[in-house]
């Protein structure tokens, strides 16, 4: 069996995942705010050292997974959204790639979001800011009337670092994908059908599956994504949605490298 380390431990998707994992026997270091091994907040800069100092300490500098699950949105203000959702995830991630060099098969799991491709509009440009690595001038071009695209951006540019990392990373034995799921039940969500306007347009999303999903529903493709069965398939952002991105856009993936005839 494994050694895991998953964030956003204490609640919704992180739980349902270390759940999960460890059902199957494996050991799970969970990292919260509240209610895990590793205590810790990502929207701070030495927080983020500490839980990476932490977290090599518990696993003996040896982690076969990591599953980055923390992550705010609505009605969190803008500026924790950047910082935990995108640079306080990468700092993690980055700085247990040490350790992760050192496991059995290992492999990360991000989470982005199939809100990347259904708001509308998004500018990729918001995503490629991201990508530049300017955390304070992200958190700035957020507090303009485009503020709203914050998490959609984040979770673009979790997918285009997933992407454009994979090659790189599995040449140090390291797997990269990505889930993003659709709207899920937790309590993330929830909240948000207490703000004007917002419950009605989430209930306008159209979902072939006819429901919302479950935090166990994303923890069983993160499961599958970190295991053996998985082992061929490197730098994928996997929708777990509910047929949302394929109903909407459904000529868009795979997309065709421009040239020829």
């Amino acid at each position: 069996m494994g050694t895991f380390c998953v964030t956003g431990s204490a609640s919704g998707i992180g739980a349902a995942t270390k759940k999960r994992l460890e059902a199957d026997g494996h050991r799970v270091i969970g990292v919260d705010i509240r209610d895990a091994d590793v205590i810790g907040d990502l929207s701070k800069v030495d927080d983020r050292r500490r839980i990476v100092e932490e977290v090599t300490a518990a696993c003996g500098g040896v982690l076969d997974g990591l599953v980055p699950c923390a992550g705010v949105s609505t009605p969190a203000p803008n500026e924790l959204v950047v910082r935990v959702n995108y640079f306080g995830t990468l700092a993690v991630v980055e700085g247990l790639r040490p350790c992760l060099e050192k496991g059995t098969d290992p492999a990360v799991v991000m989470i982005s979001s199939n809100s990347t491709t259904m708001t509308p509009g998004l500018p990729v440009a918001e995503a490629m800011a991201y990508l530049n690595g300017d955390e304070e001038s992200v958190v700035a071009r957020h507090t303009t009337p485009n503020a709203f695209l914050a998490y959609p951006a984040g979770k673009l540019a979790i997918a285009f670092w997933v992407r454009s990392q994979a090659a790189t990373w599995m040449a140090s034995g390291i797997r990269l994908n990505a889930v993003a799921p659709g709207v899920i039940d937790t309590g993330m969500t929830r909240p948000l059908l207490d703000i004007p306007g917002v419950k009605d347009s989430l209930d306008m999303i159209p979902i072939p599956r006819g429901r919302w999903g479950k935090p166990e529903e994303i923890a069983g493709a993160i499961r599958f994504l970190l295991s053996a069965d998985a082992s061929y398939i490197v730098g994928q952002v996997l929708f777990v949605d509910g047929g949302t991105d394929a109903l909407l856009q459904p000529t868009a993936h795979p997309h065709p490298l421009p040239g020829g005839n």
